[in-house]
């Protein structure tokens, strides 16, 4: 009688990225979700286990399930309203910030839900295993519909706390709550207070800290301005940075910042397609590359495709001057092992280890399109092959603490149909197809034709938005009262942008679209932060 319990993957190629770095054809043995040996001989494991459940994968691929240290979920929903646009002048989308309100009101935490779900089962069929979560700052019923999409899609997830709702629903869940870090919210809005609420939180509840840094330049020139100097300085002298702290981004910081990480043993969180996409500056990776610094990888905004990143960051050296190149090997323990300890979940996941759980990604290499591959290929020839040939779409099977919830490239726990269905539904409630459209039947003739085109908007290059426009679109932690409130009552506060007339007039050289007058013009009204 076979064990549900016992299994052996046989015949795979596998990609360890444990610190031998192996990689070649190998068995794998598991047992009660875990790596219980690892050996070249089948006959070795199936003579030992007669009742071991064999699973074939030969012609396979195995890697570490993927680790996207670094993903905002609403993003999945969002992302058509940000496309092409300068991350600076997301706060005078109008659409965008109408959005925004709308998901983070606790009437639409069903909406939540559904966009998580879209969100973490993508991750799933993406070969991800696990994320670390930078939601949006809903209150507790949009925060608990987070939380039961990560456990509905059993992805594994850090979720960052963005306010004292949130702070609040985890901590009277005692030793039960789910894997947490404290965000310290934008550059920017950085103050005395949120600082000390920011650490205190983390002390009380054991948990890390994450911070963006050095995402906009503009949002550097503020810490500084603010502050009188750098921000990593600045971290270090409010207690708020260790080697558990997350730094993420790190577009525009110094040469001396770099050297502070590396020997604090940092792991920045780069996610350099998503700066490409906000137009906010490639990660600084002259100095982060060829130093010992464990580099990690997120998707940041609007993919949920670490593999993806894995081509762009590739195929980045070649475009920009001056970057080393990181071999096919690097790139990937970047996506997995790298992002583990990032996200303080090393010890558990992260590579293919004796005792570690066996979260799994698996990659079809027989099709006719890819090129042929050594039977006695290296870890590096593997990697090469995974980040030059193949896509997630290879990808046909994921394993999660040692069951499949991917097969045949098939979700197994709830029907795709479902995710898909409920997630259009908050689509066309967010964004009417109607909305700003005329109706298509109508035949447009003449001047009408005209006016029914779409205004076209010049693509601002040399052309910065002003810094007082330039605030990041995360928010987090803020109390701008001089007297901090107890815990249970404080509330941070927006640091919203003056609205401005629709009908004001403005010097064309500014190139700013013009508004309908019923557009609302002030970003993040009544959010809790």
């Amino acid at each position: 009688m076979a064990s549900d319990s016992l299994k052996i993957v046989a015949n795979g190629y596998v990609i360890t990225c444990d610190p031998g770095n192996r990689g070649g054809r190998y068995n794998l043995l598991i047992r009660d979700g875990r790596i219980l040996e690892i050996s070249d001989s089948l006959d070795l494991f199936t003579s030992l286990h007669p009742y071991a459940t064999v699973f074939d994968a030969t012609g396979k691929l195995i890697i570490p399930g993927f680790v996207n240290a670094h993903m905002h979920s609403e993003s999945v929903l969002l992302r058509e309203l940000t496309d092409d646009l300068h991350f600076g002048l997301w706060k005078r989308n109008i659409h965008l910030s109408d959005s925004i309100a709308m998901l983070n009101d606790e009437a639409n935490h069903e909406d939540m839900l559904s966009v998580a779900l879209a969100a973490y089962f993508g991750h799933l069929k993406a070969g991800t295993t696990l994320v670390g979560e930078y939601g949006p700052a809903v209150k507790e019923k949009g925060f608990v519909a987070l939380l039961q999409a990560i456990e509905r899609s059993d992805v594994k997830g850090v979720v960052a706390l963005q306010n004292w709702d949130q702070v609040g629903y985890v901590r009277d869940l005692g030793p039960n709550r789910p894997r947490c870090m404290v965000s310290l919210g934008a550059e920017e809005e950085y103050t005395v207070y949120s600082f000390e609420n920011a650490v205190r939180v983390a002390k009380e509840l054991d948990i890390p800290i994450v911070a963006h840094v050095g995402e906009q330049r503009e949002s550097v020139e503020a810490v500084k301005r603010n502050f009188q100097r750098d921000i990593l300085s600045v971290l270090s002298g409010f207690m708020a940075l260790s080697p558990a702290t997350i730094l993420v981004h790190c577009n525009h910081l110094s040469k001396q910042e770099i050297q502070m990480m590396e020997r604090l043993s940092l792991a920045p969180v780069v996610c350099a397609r998503s700066a490409m996409c906000k137009q906010t500056g490639y990660p600084s990776l002259r100095h982060l590359t060829g130093r010992n610094i464990r580099l990690c990888v997120g998707t940041d905004w609007g993919t949920v495709d670490v593999l993806q990143e894995l081509k762009f960051l590739d195929q980045l050296p070649l475009l920009l001057p001056n970057i080393r190149r990181a071999s096919p090997l690097e790139l990937l323990r970047m996506a997995t092992i790298n992002g583990a300890h990032a996200l303080g979940q090393a010890s558990e996941t992260g590579s293919i280890e004796t005792g570690k759980r066996a979260d799994l990604a698996f990659f079809q290499m027989g099709d006719v399109r890819l090129p042929v591959h050594s039977p006695h290929a290296t870890a590096q020839e593997l990697a090469g092959f995974l980040i030059r040939y193949l896509g997630s779409g290879d990808i046909t099977d994921v394993m999660i603490d040692g069951e499949f919830y991917v097969t045949n490239s098939q979700i197994v726990t709830m029907l795709e149909e479902d995710i898909v269905e409920g997630f259009r539904k908050t689509r066309e409630k967010f964004f009417p197809e109607a909305r700003g459209r005329l109706p298509a039947t109508e035949d447009l003739t003449g001047d009408r034709a005209l006016q029914a085109r779409p205004k076209v908007i010049p693509f601002i290059t040399q052309q910065r938005p002003a810094p007082a426009v330039t605030e990041g679109f995360e928010e987090g932690f803020q109390n701008k009262e001089k007297t901090p409130k107890p815990v249970q009552e404080e509330e941070g506060a927006a640091n919203l942008e003056p609205p401005v007339s629709p009908n004001s007039k403005a010097d064309v050289t500014n190139k700013k679209p013009e508004l309908p007058k019923n557009v609302k013009r002030v970003f993040g009204e009544d959010e809790d932060f």
